[in-house]
């Protein structure tokens, strides 16, 4: 994957890249964490930080890599967490993930149009990855998902979940 901006998990899980990662792995409390400092909570889900090939994968935790994210800007470090979150929240749907991302940044405010298209700008540059549209196409649904007008459902509110 390398540089590669995919959010993937593979059938058998994110490999550590050495037993020195698995020791540094650190479990993050829900509500604790704060990524470029800004605080990201996904409910009463806990979020694990390790060195892995990739940037973030969820299953009943989500996982971080937060070497291969600390360059990228910070919003698309924020959409990737909330990315994760989402499929905490939908499953494997990687468009329901990625508009979960994007309604919930923008309810909180920080995702302006400009950010998304530094967001979609880094995209390009990255990559996509086997389990994501290409850049694109991943884009034309960011972008459509920030435009969408109706109100967030009332499970959108992970916050909210038990």
């Amino acid at each position: 994957m390398g540089l590669a901006l995919c959010l993937t998990l593979t059938a058998t899980g994110p490999e550590p890249r050495s037993a020195a990662a698995i020791e540094q792995s650190k479990l993050v409390a829900p509500g604790r964490l704060v990524v470029a400092g800004r605080r990201l909570s996904c409910g009463r889900t806990a979020t694990l930080i390790r060195d892995f090939e990739g940037f973030a994968v969820s299953s009943t935790v989500i996982m971080l890599n937060m070497q291969a994210l600390k360059d990228l800007p910070r919003p698309v470090q924020w959409l990737i967490y909330y990315h994760e979150c989402g499929h905490i929240l939908y499953g494997p749907n990687e468009s329901a993930a990625d508009c979960y991302a994007v309604r919930r940044a923008r309810r909180e405010r920080w995702l302006t149009p400009k950010a998304l298209e530094d967001i979609c700008a880094t995209f390009n540059i990255a990559g996509h990855g086997p389990v994501h549209a290409d850049p694109e196409a991943r884009c034309a649904e960011l972008q459509q998902c920030f435009n969408k007008k109706a109100e967030l459902e009332a499970r959108d509110d992970i916050d909210t979940l038990r």
